[in-house]
Parts: structure tokens; sequence; C-alpha cells
């Protein structure tokens, strides 16, 4: 057999394994829509869409298909900050207030370096309430008036503050327009399939529905936006699979930035009082050696790269009807590519989540029982593993299947106090309260768990007294 048909063979197997886990994930967390691609050593290895763009006209996702990334945003916007800083036009040490005018005193001293960094310590435009409802004028006033949070370079804070403030710094500097300079030096002055606008309220054709379930607790339509353009650079990307695909080939051609500058770009931040590891607007996450940088958005986009894999994962949703981290998502999907990049414990956690989600509790045991036996395994923490899914489950509200896995859980570690509290409190959110003080009493009886199982013990005998 050729090498090149070996190759084929092995892409396809590992494709056929990424389909069968993003039908997965979106049956688990009940997401609507997913655009998936990975390009490694410059081809494509995968461009799938899976899933509806619009659920209430069953609307198929499709190459057309545009989403709002969110804070997936900030990547673009560090390339540019980075492309002005090639060019000699700014530094990363230049004060902020050298391109903004009358800022607060205490905000003088804050440097370009500390707003890419998250580590400004400057006040939240996002904690005010009715934001949504605030021109930028209304906003700047109000956080104008509010405190600094910390020492500038102390911490990671993250800060949408800082990228109201890079927008305009970008435009000063540029003499364009924020959305001008980005499309103009990055997207080769696409304006049809790459666009800014933080409005998910605007009619756009071919833009996906945004579900999430933020505000009933149930997955429906959903329409986060801001009043005018002033957030753009903190999450107004609207793009296609395909013109981030693109983007991505740019980026890694280095014809975007040189290779030395987005070296530079890449340099971790050293914080002065937090171990953080960020770059300049990237994440750094590091995978059984392996080196990536990357970001996310609304917790349901991401992008990651893997230069020394010359890997590159592309991930859009248009959003869910339960929690789930992404990240741990990217780092599955990156196992499946390339087997080297693994972190143990989310793939047992996957393994397990994917027998007990998608078939039933003999199918979990088989999987718990193959991990047991499995030299590559022997350092995980298998019981807080499964208390994982069990919780992931309820999240999930899948109740039955959650009570089914503690119980599991409790079974395989019985002198564990903790595996019955968790049991106790599957109990207790699905309304058995006999079953729930048993369990939390036996959770007592071991030892406890720092109190809770007593403290919950006390609630439930008060609830039935009031």
């Amino acid at each position: 057999m050729s090498c090149q048909k070996q190759k084929n063979e092995k892409d396809e197997t590992s494709n056929s394994k990424i389909r069968s886990y993003v039908k997965h994930i979106i049956k688990r967390h009940q997401i609507p829509g997913v655009s998936l691609a990975i390009i490694k050593n410059d081809s494509i290895l995968m461009q799938e869409h899976f899933g509806k763009a619009n659920l209430e006209h069953n609307v198929s996702l499709s190459d057309s298909s545009i989403f709002r990334v969110y804070s997936l945003t900030k990547l673009p916007v560090a390339v540019a900050l980075f492309q002005l800083i090639e060019k000699e036009k700014l530094y990363l040490k230049d004060e902020v207030s050298k391109y903004v005018d009358s800022l607060p005193e205490t905000w003088n001293s804050v440097q370009i370096k500390h707003l890419i960094t998250h580590s400004s310590g400057l006040p939240k435009m996002r904690s005010f309430p009715n934001l949504e409802k605030l021109t930028e004028l209304e906003v700047k006033d109000l956080v104008y008036k509010e405190k600094l949070l910390f020492e500038k370079g102390e911490k990671y804070d993250y800060n949408q503050t800082n990228f109201w403030l890079l927008k305009k710094i970008i435009e000063k500097v540029s003499g364009e327009s924020f959305s001008g300079f980005i499309l103009n030096n990055q997207f080769e002055k696409e304006g049809e399939n790459v666009f800014f606008s933080s409005n998910s309220k605007q009619i756009v054709q071919n833009r996906v529905t945004a579900y999430f379930p933020f505000e009933t607790g149930k997955i429906q339509i959903d329409h986060p936006t801001l009043v005018g353009n002033y957030m753009l650079a903190a999450n107004g990307l609207n793009i296609t699979l395909n013109e981030f695909i693109k983007w991505d080939k740019r980026l890694k051609k280095n014809q975007l930035l040189k290779p030395e500058t987005k070296q530079k770009m890449w340099e971790t931040f050293p914080y002065s009082k937090s171990s953080k590891v960020f770059t300049n607007g990237w994440d750094k996450r590091i995978i059984n050696k392996n080196i990536s940088y990357g970001f996310s958005g609304s917790l349901v986009t991401a992008y990651r790269i893997f230069p020394d894999k010359d890997l590159s994962i592309i991930f859009l949703a248009n959003g869910m009807g339960n929690y789930f981290n992404i990240e741990n998502i990217i780092n599955h999907i990156a196992n499946l590519v390339d087997n080297d990049i693994v972190d143990v414990n989310n793939l047992v956690f996957e393994k397990l989540s994917q027998s007990i989600v998608d078939k039933d509790l003999d199918e979990f045991k088989k999987v718990y029982s193959s991990i047991e036996k499995d030299i590559n395994f022997k350092n995980i923490n298998l019981q807080n593993l499964v208390n994982d899914v069990g919780y992931q489950l309820i999240n999930q509200r899948r109740m039955e299947k959650a009570i089914i896995v503690f119980t599991f859980n409790t079974q395989e570690n019985p002198t564990s106090a903790n595996t019955f509290d968790s049991l106790a409190e599957a109990y207790y959110r699905s309304y058995n309260d006999s079953l729930a003080i048993k369990n939390y009493q036996k959770a007592v009886d071991l030892g406890g768990t720092n109190g809770n199982a007593k403290r919950m013990l006390e609630r439930i005998s008060k609830n039935k007294i009031d």
C-alpha cells in the first residue's frame, strides 16, 4: 500500500471519529448547529456543517452561513494591533493616553500592553445593568467614574473596556475606521461574508440564528446586542467558515504578520501577581508538551492553532441548550486528529460521557473497566471524573442517567463521602427527599464533605417544617 493511500485512509478514519463526536456533542448539549474546519499541513482535512442555522424554519448550515463569533473577534484585533507595531506606528509600551484624549487621571499610566493582556485593572463596562440600552457616551460617563480594580500588570482579568479602547487606538493610528482597517488588511477587503456588527437583531441574509438558555434556562432565540458600534473590537466579527479558513491560511503563511512579529504577539505576558498563562490577546495552552494558541467567544466559537503541528481547528456553533467547555471540546478534536495531543483527563471524561449519553449503563461499565485496566490512565482520579460526568448529566437535565452514574460511583467507592454527597444532590434535585436524606446521612457517617452534607440535611428538614 502506498504512503499516500495509507495517509488518506488514516485521515478518513480520523474524520469519521470526528463526525461521530460532533454529532454526540450536538446531542449532549442541544447545540443547534456546528461548522467545523480542521487544517493540517496546508490541507483542509475537514470542512463540514452539522445541524441547523435556524431551527424554526429548519434551515441547514451551509458554506453561506455567517456566524457572529463574539469574543473570538479579539484575535483579528490582536493581529491588527501587531500590524501597526510591525510598521512602527505604535508600541506596546505606549500609554493609552497618547492616543485617547480626556481619560480619567488614574488611567493615564495604563499602557497598550495592559489592554491587550487584560491586565489594565480598568473598571468593567460589562458590569453595568441594562448595558444593551445605553449609548457609548452614557457607558463612558459611567465607567470613567469607577475606581481602578487593581494595579496595572498584576493579573489577568477579562475586560471589554480594554478592547473598547483598542478600537479607538487602531482608528487613531491607522486613520481608518476600525472595521475598514481590519477588512482591508486581513480579509482582502471582503465585505459580504466578513463584516462587523454587534447587533444580532439586525436582519442579515445567511446569518445564523443564535440560541441560548441564559434567560429562561431553556434553549430559545437569544439576540445579544449593544447600542452603536463601540464594542465592535470586543465582539463584532461576523464571518463564514470559508473566510475564516482563508484567514488561518494567511496567518500561517505569514501574510498577515512577519514570523518574528507573530512570535512577539505570542510571547507570554509576565503578570506580577498571577501565574495565568496568556499572551498578547491569545490564550496559550500546552497539552502533553504541545503548545497551542487561540481564543473562544460566548462559549460557542473557538479557534486554536498548534504551530509545531501545523494544525488549526475552527469551531463555530450558533448556541447551546446547556453549558459545555469549548476548550475541552477543541482539545478532544485535536486528539482525534493527532493522538500525541492528549489531555488524559479530558480523554477519559469524553469516553465515559459518550458511553452513558449515547448508550446505557452496560456500555458505561465496559468503558470504565477498560479505562481501569489501561496503563495510560493509571495516574488519573477516576472517581472524580465519573462524578464530573454525573454533574454534566445534571446540567443536561438527564436526571435518571445522572443518578445511575452517581450510584455506580458509590458502588465502586463505598468509603467515599463525596460520592454519596453527589448522589444525594441528584436525588434532591429530582425532588426525592427521602433518598437525598439517606445518602447525605451516609456522607456524614463517612466523615462528611466539608459540612455540605450536614447543611443539606438541615435545609431539607427546615423545608419540611416550612
